[in-house]
């Protein structure tokens, strides 16, 4: 016969207490990430290379955009 297995189940109680320590930072839903992904505490280097990347997504996303809208323009006059 087939024999019984348990799921374990999620408890709610457990995340919610993690998450009460840290109730300036409630934005994004995923506790204290804080800014840009930048903690309290992180290294210089993590965070100018977190900085470095925002900015370079930034740059990437105007660039594609204006060339595509440019790229539109040429072929509907």
């Amino acid at each position: 016969m087939s024999e019984k297995t348990t799921i374990p189940l999620f408890d709610k109680t457990e995340t919610e207490n993690q998450n009460t320590s840290c109730t300036s930072c409630t934005s994004c839903g995923g506790g204290c990430a804080c800014g840009l992904g930048i903690k309290a505490g992180s290294e210089k280097e993590v965070v100018f290379r977190n900085i470095f990347l925002y900015i370079t997504m930034g740059v990437i996303i105007f660039t594609v955009t204006y060339l595509a809208t440019k790229l539109l323009a040429w072929i509907n006059p």
